[in-house]
């Protein structure tokens, strides 16, 4: 879903509660403590949209090329325009693709309706947008009222750096369509994005905080937000780039100052890895290019693409940093079977240590949530009816094996086996 991503109130309310003393904001509406926050405590007055446009230029260091349009949605317009947006970038096939690559991994309960839970959490979480579509180029606030809340001025800095990204280098069409938004290359272009504009709210926010300095910034980091009812991984998409995105940028932007932003715009990081590790980007230490010829018969190819080292750690839980760090490159493709599914994965490690280090870290995973059953050697085999995952070291990378299909897994782990 590239137009429309969570702007979402409980990504800015983390930022507000650590420069308010540590102390805990109670539960109540995220908007009432910002609103309390910035309006009543600092002074925060309402703004017109050319207004904000003029100071979220002066935060970010980039002029705008024109001016964005402003419109108001109620929560119900927002419902009905959200359906046209899905309808439009995020269509059931593409939807079912996922939901079954996930499924494979591992990473979403069998049974769940990513396309469903998706809507849901942007409907219940989106507070502004910038709606980048050829033809469209709108920013959105979300407001019954129709009024620059102190809330919403702090929502739309965010979004309003989106649009003016969008006006030095196309947004909506820098990765391919093709390109899913489970997928590294898209989530590291996100990254980018998120992360900039997420450097830009923090600016804005300090322009308005007494006493409080740019450079204390640099020291912060960005608590993760939790996001209620949403599975790991579907969290993790939503809210790392915005996390990860932050240190990244604010990498560039040390390094380069805004004109070194803006030419990631056009140049962007190309893995995760990238992202996570600066070094790596400003070296353009590229992802190696990793293959799967293996083609089982009687099988329809879904999905392909590239998990990367961010959902590399996703994949292996808590604590896996380290393992997946040394990540290289890697594969995966998706089949149907007949309304089963078949999973093959592929990566490479930068080093024989790092593979070593990977490859228990998911056999420790796997041994941890599945049966062990018996060994097709080289592959550890484990299951979960009706799925089987199996893991091995074939010619120097690390190959994780998924299905609910009994006679395509064997299949699958036979010809796989030999190098």
């Amino acid at each position: 879903m590239r137009a429309v991503r969570i702007a979402a109130l409980f990504l800015a309310l983390p930022l507000l509660a650590g420069s308010a003393r540590g102390q805990e904001p109670p539960a109540v509406d995220p908007s009432d403590i910002i609103n309390t926050l910035l309006g009543g405590l600092l002074g925060f007055k309402d703004l017109t949209g050319p207004e904000l446009q003029a100071e979220v230029a002066e935060a970010g260091g980039i002029p705008f090329r024109a001016d964005v349009p402003l419109r108001y949605l109620s929560r119900a317009e927002l419902v009905r325009y959200l359906k046209g947006v899905l309808d439009d970038e995020y269509p059931e096939s593409r939807a079912r693709a996922e939901q079954k690559t996930l499924v494979a991994f591992g990473l979403l309960t069998p049974g769940t309706d990513l396309r469903a839970l998706r809507t849901r959490l942007l409907e219940e979480n989106v507070a502004g947008f910038y709606d980048e579509r050829p033809g469209k180029k709108q920013l959105y606030a979300v407001s019954e009222d129709r009024r620059l809340t102190p809330a919403n001025q702090l929502i739309l800095s965010h979004e309003l750096r989106h649009a003016l990204q969008d006006q030095y280098s196309s947004v909506h069409d820098t990765v391919p369509s093709s390109v899913g938004d489970f997928d590294d290359r898209r989530l590291a272009y996100l990254s980018l994005l998120e992360g900039d504009a997420t450097l830009v709210m923090e600016r804005f926010l300090v322009r308005r905080l007494p006493g409080m300095e740019d450079a204390a910034l640099s020291g912060m980091s960005m608590p993760i937000p939790a996001v209620p009812g949403a599975p790991r991984v579907l969290a993790d998409q939503l809210v790392l780039p915005y996390v990860v995105g932050r240190d990244f940028a604010r990498a560039v932007w040390e390094r380069g100052g805004w004109d070194a932003v803006k030419a990631a715009w056009s140049r962007p990081p190309e893995s995760s890895e990238q992202v996570l590790h600066p070094d790596k980007f400003f070296a353009r230490e590229m992802p190696q290019r990793v293959e799967i010829t293996f083609q089982p018969p009687n099988a329809t190819l879904v999905n392909e693409g590239v998990l990367g080292e961010l959902l590399t750690r996703t994949l292996l839980g808590d604590g896996s940093d380290g393992a997946a760090a040394g990540w290289g490159g890697d594969w995966f493709r998706v089949w149907d079977v007949g309304g089963k599914s078949l999973l093959v994965w592929r990566s490479v490690w930068d080093s024989p240590m790092d593979l070593a280090e990977l490859k228990q870290a998911l056999l420790s995973r796997l041994a941890a949530e599945r049966t062990q059953a018996a060994e097709r050697t080289p592959f550890r085999v484990f299951t979960s009816a009706p799925w089987r995952f199996a893991v091995a070291e074939v010619a120097g990378a690390v190959v994780l094996v998924s299905s609910d299909d009994d006679r395509m897994f064997e299949l699958a782990l036979a010809a796989l086996s030999r190098p």
